[in-house]
């Protein structure tokens, strides 16, 4: 039998740490950097070329297809900031250990070191040249209006041209410039839901067209529905100031 479990994440910093219970997760692709471990048992990925592996813990790099099974079992999910990257290996069992000892808490505190100190891999920030960490620091405000909005327009505005911007922000933070903005926002789609806001709130406040845009997105980004998240069972706390690596 599956016990049942409460879920949690915890954001900030461009950082999301998401534990809880998974099955099956189709094809799809983050947008980040992402440490997943296993908390049970191993779990199968399969990635962009089809080959099929067993792991307690894997690093997954964003925008690089693959699917996941985790059967029934309890998993970490650590999205680093894109373009972000790990100093150390991931050691399955400190993880394991540091997430139960926070999950049989009855306060914050372990939760809070957990997720500061990025389970003690070591994130290595990113190197980017001054326009396009122009372009990423306006990007991960999502909700910002007055500015410049697409690629040849925010070219522009750091005095270079597009196809450069597009090639090296993509070379330089790892994903496309669509694909960054776009974990932004689900950054800001998952606070406010985690402040009790309704999907459909959330995907207008976060700068998705409806709550039908925000779930494809978000599908097509983890594998599954933002309502199979976003559950009576989901707690979770939001870190305003920013964690080390971001920009």
């Amino acid at each position: 039998m599956i016990l049942q479990m409460r879920s949690h994440l915890l954001l900030g910093g461009g950082r999301a740490l998401y534990v809880g219970r998974f099955h099956e997760l189709p094809r799809h692709r983050f947008a980040a950097n992402a440490v997943l471990v296993g908390l049970d048992d191993a779990f199968e990925l399969v990635d962009g070329d089809g080959r099929v592996g067993q792991h307690e813990a894997a690093f997954v790099r964003g925008w690089q297809w693959h699917a996941l099974d985790f059967q029934g079992g309890r998993a970490a999910v650590l999205f680093l900031e894109p373009g972000v990257k790990l100093r150390h290996q991931v050691d399955a069992s400190a993880v394991r250990a540091a997430v139960e000892t926070a999950l049989g808490a009855r306060h914050l505190q372990p939760w809070t070191e957990l997720f500061q100190e990025a389970l003690h891999l070591g994130p290595c920030p990113r190197e980017v040249d001054a326009r396009i960490a122009r372009v990423a620091a306006w990007l991960s405000a999502p909700t910002r209006e007055s500015a410049p909005a697409d690629a040849e327009r925010l070219a522009r505005w750091v005095g270079a041209s597009t196809s450069l911007v597009e090639h090296r922000f993509s070379e330089q933070v790892g994903v496309p410039m669509g694909a960054y903005r776009a974990w932004h926002r689900m950054q800001a789609a998952a606070a406010l839901a985690l402040r009790g806001r309704s999907l459909t709130e959330v995907a207008h406040a976060a700068g998705f067209y409806d709550s039908a845009h925000f779930s494809r997105l978000f599908r097509g980004m983890f594998g599954l529905p933002p309502s199979k998240v976003f559950t009576d069972g989901l707690t979770g706390t939001v870190f305003e100031a920013r964690v080390s690596g971001a920009p």
